[in-house]
């Protein structure tokens, strides 16, 4: 048995949950490679374009909901895409599956869950393609395909907007979120002991402010709360550019003489240390950080919302498990300056998390991908 997990380079939220269940995968013993779409069929050049674009929509959140929004009601452009890739791709993909035949496909973007399942149907290819839908609370319209074989999505709320969208009832799976490995053992991390792990404080409150993989997120709450100078510790996390890594800099030197402590990380490979080490997880609102949040029982304070994230925040007060202050960036000072000086409200909001009916297991969505797909493979 061979698998491919197919992610498109867009930030980390397609990559993480490509990577863990591709991880599984391979130690379940099936042989599966990963592979970035635009790379998989040599089409780089647009995978830049679509990278760039997307960067620069991060920068304008506001802006990107509006333009995101108006093409998510219009299916054309996938349409286009199908049409391109049968055109110009067939025998880039053709040569791939002479070099590596799988027996099936997991994809966690719709370009690459749609266009490879068209692909597939119209070279007359016997692959069934496995998407998940890493929103977990939504999907893009363009993710709707009838030559799926499974469509995975991780919570009720997710499984009816998936259907009202007209997505085959007999494709739509409910599964489990695919946690990387480093984020899945982080519950049995004590937080005290990690942060003196880390260098930092035991005792003191501990905000992380997450830039995400693109690290363009806002720094207004970094400065209110210097400001403010309550005491505190403050993690930044996520990729930066230099300018960004200027800004902070910047900010932190003025920080030396308050009683908030700043420390700038940047990217890290652990995770898990500093989500235990953290009492709540500032920033904008990617669908992996906010998962892994809940995962670990730490409240997440949103800064920012990008359009597909938008039911995330709704998803977030439900459970009464975090706050969305988009927009309201006096009232996200408020809310941290209240928990850093009464931390027994964190033991209040913890036993929310519990309420959450999300099962979170890589391992298990490599399971019902695998099952099927030999199920799959007995049938022909």
């Amino acid at each position: 048995m061979r698998g491919l997990c197919v992610y498109v380079d867009g930030g980390k939220g397609h990559y993480v949950p490509a990577k863990a269940v591709q991880e599984e995968l391979q130690a379940m013993g099936i042989d599966t490679v990963l592979e970035e779409f635009f790379d998989y069929l040599d089409i780089r050049w647009m995978g830049r374009i679509n990278k760039s674009f997307w960067r620069t929509m991060l920068r304008m959140p506001a802006l990107e909901r509006h333009i995101s929004k108006f093409n998510d009601s219009d299916s054309n452009g996938m349409e286009w895409a199908i049409r391109f890739a049968d055109k110009h791709c067939t025998r880039m993909l053709q040569a791939n599956l002479e070099e590596f035949r799988p027996d099936f496909v997991f994809a966690t973007h719709p370009y690459a869950s749609t266009v490879l399942s068209e692909m597939f149907d119209y070279l007359g290819i016997d692959i069934p393609v496995y998407y998940f839908a890493t929103d977990v609370f939504s999907a893009p319209v363009a993710a709707v395909c009838d030559k799926l074989r499974r469509f995975y999505i991780s919570t009720e709320e997710g499984v009816e907007v998936v259907r009202s969208m007209g997505q085959a009832r007999n494709t739509i799976e409910l599964a489990p979120f695919p946690l990387q490995r480093s984020v899945a053992d982080v519950r049995k991390l004590d937080k005290k002991a990690t942060r003196k792990k880390l260098g930092l404080d035991a005792d003191l409150f501990t905000l992380q402010i997450n830039l995400g993989g693109e690290g363009l997120g806002s720094l207004y709450l970094l400065e209110s709360l210097i400001k403010k100078n309550i005491p505190m510790q403050i993690v930044i996390l996520g990729g930066m550019d230099k300018n960004m890594s200027k800004k902070i800099n910047g900010i932190i030197d003025k920080s030396r003489n308050t009683d908030v402590r700043v420390y700038c990380k940047g990217f890290v490979n652990n995770v898990d240390e500093y989500l235990a080490a953290s009492d709540i997880i500032a920033g904008r609102a990617g669908i992996n950080t906010i998962v892994e949040a809940m995962y670990a029982h730490r409240p997440f304070l949103i800064t920012e919302l990008v359009y597909t994230v938008i039911p995330s925040a709704d998803y977030v007060e439900k459970y009464k498990v975090g706050w969305n202050c988009t927009g309201k960036r006096k009232e996200s000072v408020e809310i941290v300056l209240d928990y850093a000086e009464h931390l027994e409200k964190l033991a209040e909001l913890d036993a929310n998390f519990n309420g959450i009916p999300i099962e979170f297991s890589a391992r298990h969505l490599a399971e019902k991908v695998a099952s099927d797909a030999i199920y799959k493979h007995s049938e022909n």
